[in-house]
């Protein structure tokens, strides 16, 4: 379906701008899409793979919609998780 076929795009995206893909607004934008088809495993994965993989420095807005997606989606253990990780980020950005 039409699901399908944009989520080829977003891993296709991915697979061929290599670190350009590393593109927090790029990530974002799949993580929600994962998130509005109800994808919540999908849209978890890439939010841990986008966090990874980008720059601390240019997470803070992913982290921020990590957060508000495991509040609205996840368990307690899920969102001690991101709020965890969430603050472990703001510390070493102070160092």
């Amino acid at each position: 379906g039409t699901a399908d076929r944009a989520r080829e795009v977003y891993e296709r995206a991915i697979a061929e701008l290599g670190d350009y893909a590393m593109d927090p607004e790029l990530l974002l934008a799949f993580a929600k899409f994962e998130e509005r088809v109800k994808e919540f495993e999908r849209a978890r994965a890439i939010f841990k793979y986008a966090l990874d993989n980008i720059p601390k420095s240019a997470a803070e807005e992913l982290y921020g919609s990590f957060v508000a997606f495991e509040k609205q989606h996840g368990d307690r253990e899920g969102i001690e998780d991101v709020i965890v990780s969430k603050r472990r980020f703001q510390y070493e950005e102070e160092l």
